[in-house]
């Protein structure tokens, strides 16, 4: 088995450089569609079987539990959040794609 080098500073900055980026560009804003409300439930909802989406997926799209949510994660010093993380359900999701055409007008 041969042995391999340590990775280079300057490789290992450039790789940070380059997640960063893609980070931002692979999640854009979320625009509160609900879609993905609507398809699955996060480590915290409940899925409503008559409704057929989250339960606490409010009218408006918003998520009853938000603050409850905030504050637990905050609580435990998480680094990654459930919130403001940017839509990662972008493509093709009619919802997000109907709630865009309404800013572009």
């Amino acid at each position: 088995m041969s042995s391999s080098e340590p990775l280079s500073d300057g490789f290992v900055e450039e790789l940070e450089k380059m997640l960063d980026e893609a980070k931002q560009t692979a999640c854009p804003p979320c625009v509160k569609c609900g879609w993905c409300c609507k398809h699955t439930v996060c480590y915290y909802g409940e899925w409503d079987y008559e409704k057929n989406q989250c339960k606490y997926l409010t009218e408006d799209n918003l998520c009853s539990k938000y603050d409850e949510i905030n504050a637990f994660e905050e609580s435990q010093k998480l680094e990654i959040r459930l919130f403001g993380s940017g839509c990662c359900l972008n493509y093709e999701n009619p919802d997000r794609l109907q709630i865009l055409k309404k800013f572009q007008k």
